[in-house]
């Protein structure tokens, strides 16, 4: 679209929003109802559109929606407005909107418009509020001070960028001022509450309602020394780093929540490894989460800010423990780690893999497949509650003595690499060091390959796990969505599958 026209729908959202201040304004002569006042509340109109963090670092302006998929492309006119206000860095919360033919936001419109597969250059940014700017972090702020600020940011700004407005009055003539103008609803916040306290909404067809309660985005540190190259070979820097685990946090948040972690750390690129971090670092922030675990303080990520922070610290690759704070005793899965020896092909630890299935199958288990991020593959098997270490390690004993069986010149036990032959390790003693690379973590290794879930179709001789890599796996999540989630809830009972390897060993 021209310029005229984006110029033209941001001046009618705003026209929309003064329509309905004003009519709030006239609705407030007379009487208020009683035990309706929203005094000491910010009540501000419920944008129908997409919620989105938009963050600027510099010149890198990101568009981040609510379940952190890059949308910095899909809207470039809103791109280029962040860019031009006058500040080095920002972190604002707002909602991107498409206006319908009477200057409305419309889901529907915006939903249109970014199904077509092409940047959408009619949307408008309703800001609403401001976590970061010029390094200072105002979540912590009373909400007031944050609009205030915000305010002064956008006094004279690109037509795209529009200011949510507050209005006042009792909250029955808000919700009905907002229905008369076609607005879902209303949105109210405490003026003197911090960035992340409770928030509600109220839609504008159901005024009788009760308030709901919704939550805030996250809102990424800064990235420290961002245009340093950590991947030499593949020219990726620490912000491409931090770009991959923003948009992967919503399915690898959940796998390292309420679960101690160690992180590979490589603050000089992949060339020079430095060491494992087990411990909670000195000066952490608060929302780095520690649990005294073995006699260590050790690492607990629960949260988007603290899995970027680690990423800002150079932190590269993160293994789990198989087991959660509430109960270390028991693992969450059984896992059976495929490692290729020297002269193990891709097609032979394809073929490995799927008799892995085949076995798991004939003792009516499920299983969950990833690369390992390197060159072998991890078959998972997702346990109820209630199961000990020592019988998920008898499961992978029994699996691996079948393919031994099976495969003897293609499979061994042997720990000692010396003993291998080159033939491929059948690993069942991942618990002994108790933690697993997890799935979505990035592996220090030219190409920046991830460990990945796959669809056990997707398992092919002609595809090798060197294909999933930091440029691939973000589509991947848009295409098939979390394969690893039901790692996060396993329902396999071992019992019966534990007689039948005892019995045919016995056999």
């Amino acid at each position: 679209m021209t310029g005229g026209s984006k110029r033209g729908g941001a001046r009618t959202a705003s026209s929309a929003a003064l329509v309905l201040a004003r009519r709030l304004e006239l609705a407030a002569i007379g009487e208020l109802p009683g035990g309706e006042t929203c005094d000491g509340w910010l009540v501000e109109p419920a944008w129908d559109g997409h919620r989105v963090l938009a963050t600027r670092d510099g010149a890198d302006v990101r568009l981040a929606a609510a379940d952190l998929r890059d949308w910095t492309a899909t809207f470039p006119p809103l791109a280029r407005a962040l860019g031009s206000l006058a500040c080095t860095s920002l972190a604002i919360d707002g909602v991107v909107c498409a206006l319908d033919a009477r200057g409305v936001p419309r889901f529907a419109e915006l939903r249109a418009r970014v199904a077509a597969g092409v940047a959408v250059g009619d949307a408008i940014l309703a800001c609403w509020d401001l976590l970061w700017l010029d390094g200072a972090d105002l979540r912590a702020r009373p909400l007031s001070e944050r609009r205030t600020k915000l305010a002064a940011l956008l006094a004279g700004t690109p037509a795209p960028l529009v200011a949510s407005p507050a209005v006042a009055d009792s909250l029955s003539r808000v919700v009905a001022a907002a229905r008369d103008v076609g607005m879902r609803g209303v949105v109210a916040r405490a003026r003197d509450g911090v960035y992340g306290a409770a928030w509600y909404a109220r839609a504008a067809d159901e005024p009788a309602a009760p308030l709901a309660w919704d939550r805030p985005l996250s809102a990424p540190p800064p990235v420290t020394n961002a245009d340093k190259v950590l991947y030499p070979r593949d020219a990726l820097t620490k912000r491409d780093l931090v770009a991959y685990y923003r948009d992967v946090a919503p399915a690898l948040v959940p796998l390292l929540a309420d679960r101690p972690v160690v992180i590979q750390r490589w603050p000089d690129g992949i060339d020079d490894f430095a060491w494992y971090q087990h411990r909670v670092p000195p000066r952490a922030p608060d929302y780095l989460r520690a649990a005294w675990v073995d006699g260590i303080r050790r690492i607990v990520v629960d949260n988007v800010d603290a899995l970027l922070w680690l990423v800002n610290q150079a932190g590269l690759t993160f293994h789990g423990f198989a087991s959660r704070l509430a109960a270390l005793a028991e693992p969450d899965f059984a896992v059976i780690d495929l490692d290729p020896g020297d002269r193990t092909t891709w097609a032979d630890t394809v073929d490995i893999a799927r008799a892995v299935r085949r076995s798991l199958e004939l003792l009516e288990l499920p299983c969950t497949l990833k690369t390992s991020g390197q060159r072998g593959v991890h078959v998972l098997v997702p346990l109820a509650g209630g199961h000990t270490f020592a019988q998920a390690e008898r499961l992978g004993d029994g699996v691996a003595d079948l393919l031994l069986r099976l495969m003897p010149d293609r499979c061994t036990r042997a720990y000692d690499k010396d003993k291998r032959g080159g033939r491929l390790l059948v690993d069942t003693r991942q618990f002994a060091a108790k933690t697993l690379v997890v799935p979505y973590s990035l592996r220090a290794v030219d190409g920046a390959t991830v460990s990945t879930p796959l669809r056990w179709d997707e398992l092919d001789a002609s595809t090798p796990p060197g294909a999933f890599t930091l440029r691939t796996v973000r589509a991947r999540l848009d295409r098939h969505g979390d394969l690893a989630a039901p790692l996060r809830a396993g329902t396999a009972r071992l019992d019966a599958a534990l007689a039948q390897l005892d019995a045919q060993r016995g056999a």
